[in-house]
């Protein structure tokens, strides 16, 4: 007889409360990348080259951001910033692990 593991309730609702505060987080970081974005755009208009550490920056905004959408969409149960350290590097690709006993049946 085979048991499937559910989370408990106490831990859903946990998860819960870290969401909302990436959400709010979000929303924050959003607003500092359209910032980022107005100031480089101003200094290419006006230097015509990118300000390296902005775009550095910016580059590390936008994956501390896949890094929220990955935890609020449960891709995974890794906690973003502040709760683990800062990532300055694009994300990797992880391989698309498919389940071999789903078969695909058309119209459902």
């Amino acid at each position: 007889m085979t048991q499937e593991v559910t989370p408990t309730t106490n831990h859903i609702w946990i998860r819960g409360l870290y969401m909302l505060l990436f959400l709010l987080i979000m929303g924050l970081a959003k607003g500092i990348v359209f910032a980022v974005a107005v100031v480089q755009f101003i200094l290419v208009a006006v230097n015509d080259t990118t300000n390296v550490p902005l775009r550095k920056f910016g580059q590390g905004l936008s994956t501390y951001l896949y890094d929220i959408n990955q935890f609020l969409v449960f891709n995974t149960e890794h906690k973003p910033f502040p709760f683990d350290d800062w990532r300055n590097t694009p994300p990797e690709e992880e391989p698309l692990e498919l389940d071999q006993d789903m078969e695909y049946q058309d119209g459902q």
